[in-house]
């Protein structure tokens, strides 16, 4: 799987799965497990919308388009909901805290590094 480069490409993918409004933190408030399973929860999110993307591009139609996007989105939940160690909203807490503080932002960078060759 690629690595998400830059970092904040796949934050972005990360913010895809919204469905409540998210709560931006200190980034001192998270713990290195947590921002782990953070980092495991992008990369499974950016699976799922490497996979979509095309899909959704190439829809006949915008009624297509929005059932599939919609469609993903679910698949997006899902998979955040099956990464051990974090919620939908913790997710979406750190996604946007991250954008908004750069030392958190380094340190979730140092845990895909950390991460090795299944961040990569």
């Amino acid at each position: 799987m690629a690595r998400c480069r830059p970092l904040l490409g796949c934050l972005v993918a990360a913010l895809l799965v919204a469905f409540a409004a998210p709560n931006a933190s200190a980034e001192d408030e998270y713990t290195d497990a947590k921002l782990h399973s953070f980092a495991s929860a992008v990369l499974a999110v950016n699976a799922i919308v490497e996979r979509w993307r095309p899909q959704i591009q190439a829809a006949p139609s915008e009624s297509d388009r929005q059932q599939m996007a919609e469609q993903a989105n679910g698949e997006m939940r899902a998979a955040v909901e099956a990464t051990e160690g974090i919620t939908v909203e913790e997710y979406q807490d750190i996604a946007q805290a991250a954008q908004a503080d750069p030392q958190l932002m380094a340190r979730l960078d140092q845990v895909f590094r950390d991460m090795g060759p299944a961040a990569e």
